[in-house]
């Protein structure tokens, strides 16, 4: 990632985090996705609160990610690892450091990655996270679940255009960049998830 952009994506961090309670783990709702197959529905759900009890007992609240493959059941049936995770630090987490989760995303069709943010942003989805949906082909949808359980998502629909997601997800950034204060900050980030429709992204929060 550009050192610009992300020394601006770690200004926008608070300075405290929110230690994950287990109210947060239980509050997770059940969303049923767009273009995501209505089966899958629980298991995301169990997976997004994987991902706090994680955090909240293995990682000190700090950062989570997981790949998961909608693949999963012809996998499990070949005796294979279906999700990935990793472990992160209190201000950003690599979905691939995990080997498990780099095999997936280098290999599977669908995946699902599933980041945890423990510090309140002004945006569900960093810039960051976007360039990561965008960058790797396989991955389907991108799943955002904060320390209190709340819950947001980009999802490729039928119509993608990468093309044109790129070019939003640059325009974006050049917002990013000529940022003067957190309200600009915002809405850099709030551009790309407002618009993202135009390029077959479907944008929801929770």
């Amino acid at each position: 990632m550009d050192k610009h952009l992300k020394s601006i994506e770690m200004a926008k961090k608070r300075d405290h985090k929110i230690m994950i309670t287990d109210a947060a783990i239980q509050k997770v709702p059940r969303i049923q996705y767009m273009d995501i197959p209505q089966n899958e529905y629980d298991n995301i759900q169990e997976l997004v609160k994987s991902v706090l009890r994680i955090s909240k007992e293995e990682n000190d609240s700090n950062e989570v990610a997981v790949v998961y493959s909608l693949n999963s059941r012809q996998k499990i049936e070949c005796g294979e690892r279906y999700i990935g995770v990793a472990l992160g630090t209190e201000h950003d987490v690599d979905p691939l450091s995990n080997t498990t989760a780099y095999h997936l995303v280098a290999s599977e069709k669908d995946c699902v990655v599933i980041v945890l943010h423990n510090h309140p942003s002004l945006s569900d989805f960093s810039l960051s996270d976007i360039q990561f949906l965008l960058a790797y082909e396989t991955v389907k949808m991108m799943v955002v679940v904060t320390n209190l359980g709340s819950i947001s998502y980009l999802v490729k629909r039928e119509k993608y255009d990468f093309k044109r997601a790129v070019s939003l997800f640059n325009e974006a950034v050049d917002r990013n960049n000529k940022a003067d204060g957190l309200k600009d900050l915002q809405n850099a980030a709030d551009y790309f998830l407002k618009k993202c429709y135009n390029a077959g992204i479907g944008y929801d929060d929770r």
